[in-house]
């Protein structure tokens, strides 16, 4: 990335209330750097079903060295900051990378991301500029 030192698939570990506002750290999936801003979106440690099981795609344990037990990405929900708020959390080590996402669970994710009903145009652009 131009901004930023990470690529599509790129696992990142946030301390708690940085990026997704809760009660613990995440681990997000850098997505995309677009129109100064990047783009991530959670792993989870289980589904939310009422969001729909074809926007969660499910990552095994024993293929993530970053994993502990079997996960869930959730390309429903897309985090968004700008690069500068990013590059400081990274920065002040607030954000580290962890991991990454191989090229073919990329795909999967994009292809998710495409029928997430929750995720406008705009958002889905950070997926995939074409879509």
């Amino acid at each position: 990335m131009a901004e930023i030192d990470l690529v599509q698939g790129d696992v990142v570990r946030s301390m708690t209330g940085t990026i997704v506002n809760c009660d613990h750290q995440k681990m997000l999936v850098f997505v995309n750097e677009l129109s100064g801003q990047v783009g991530l979106v959670t792993i989870n440690s289980r589904p939310y079903p009422k969001k729909g099981m074809e926007t969660q795609l499910k990552i095994v344990a024993s293929d993530f060295a970053f994993l502990e037990h079997d996960s869930f990405v959730d390309c429903s929900t897309l985090f968004v900051k700008s690069v500068g708020e990013f590059k400081a959390l990274v920065q002040g080590g607030q954000v580290r990378l962890i991991g990454n996402l191989d090229s073919a669970t990329m795909d999967k994710v994009v292809l998710a991301a495409a029928d997430s009903r929750h995720l406008n145009a705009f958002q889905k652009k950070f997926f995939d500029d074409s879509l």
